[in-house]
């Protein structure tokens, strides 16, 4: 590659010298990638179509001989074959396509690199809200949050002027109430699992913990959005509607069949299984220590 180049630019360089303008040469070398692309594919090219696993796996295993998992390439390569096809999803056109954004990759060091696995299905490298909570959950109702579910404070900039001190507890009282609410109204709408990018607190955890629901909090928002398309939730920024008044849609949830928790090496992660809308796969990498989780 490197001496065929260096010939490229030795010729391009000797027509400079004739005073031939870079630009001609410029166009010459795209006319002739045009031709060289044209002659492989009508001599030295055939169709494959996803059924051809054999030919993928081929494919896959070409860019998986690196240094260190040369001798497992045939592994990786039907993990990420399996992965790919698993994601495939049909256009209204008829057309497959396979989103590679809908393949999860995660690293958990520890054991042998054989021991990675795919996952049919969405995971996350993280654990529950709160020990407390249940660490399985059926027949999945998931919403997705973007907004704190921490004890409600006033904005910015608002004043509220306290005459007497037996009002500061009804302040303190109001401010959980409001979060109280909030997650009851969730429930009521049938959400089991609530996912949201930012925190969930210890008042929060106790009214979930109470009605069965699992809590994620600090969930990424690219992942938030990937669960979100995959189960068929909308991602909710904000409670209130234009009246002004704080509701909750049962619209608005996303469905799967089952989210659970599992240890994987020294990390916990949360597993999201049955995804109604779109495939998800996630591939968990195992390695010896870091260096190695990065390579594969």
């Amino acid at each position: 590659m490197v001496i065929l180049a260096s010939e490229f630019l030795r010729r391009g360089n000797e027509l400079i010298k004739e005073k031939v303008h870079p630009t001609t040469i410029i166009s010459g070398y795209k006319q002739a990638v045009r031709e060289a692309c044209k002659f492989i594919k009508d001599h030295l090219a055939f169709e494959v179509t996803s059924s051809d696993k054999s030919i993928l796996v081929n494919c896959a295993k070409t860019s998986m001989s690196s240094k260190l998992i040369h001798s497992e390439s045939e592994k990786f390569a039907n993990l990420a074959v399996d992965a790919v096809l698993t994601v495939a999803t049909k256009t209204l056109t008829g057309e497959t396509r396979y989103p590679i954004k809908s393949v999860n990759i995660l690293k958990s060091h520890g054991q042998s690199s054989l021991e990675s696995k795919l996952f049919e299905g969405y995971a996350l490298s993280m654990q529950r809200a709160s020990q407390q909570m249940v660490t399985s959950v059926k027949n999945v109702k998931i919403a997705c949050l973007d907004f704190n579910l921490n004890k409600f404070k006033m904005q910015m900039g608002v004043q509220v002027l306290v005459t007497d001190p037996k009002n500061l507890e009804k302040i303190r009282f109001q401010e959980c109430e409001i979060l109280k609410q909030r997650i009851l109204k969730m429930i009521k709408a049938g959400a089991n699992v609530i996912l949201t990018t930012k925190g969930i607190d210890d008042v929060a955890n106790k009214y979930m913990v109470e009605n069965g629901v699992l809590g994620l909090r600090r969930v990424d928002k690219s992942d938030l959005r990937k669960i979100s398309k995959a189960t068929g939730a909308t991602i909710i920024t904000a409670m209130s509607n234009i009246e002004g008044e704080e509701v909750f849609e049962a619209s608005s949830l996303g469905e799967c069949d089952e989210v659970y928790e599992e240890a994987v090496g020294d990390n916990d992660m949360m597993f999201f299984k049955g995804l109604k809308k779109q495939s998800c796969a996630s591939i968990i990498i195992r390695g010896a220590n870091e260096m190695m989780c990065d390579e594969i």
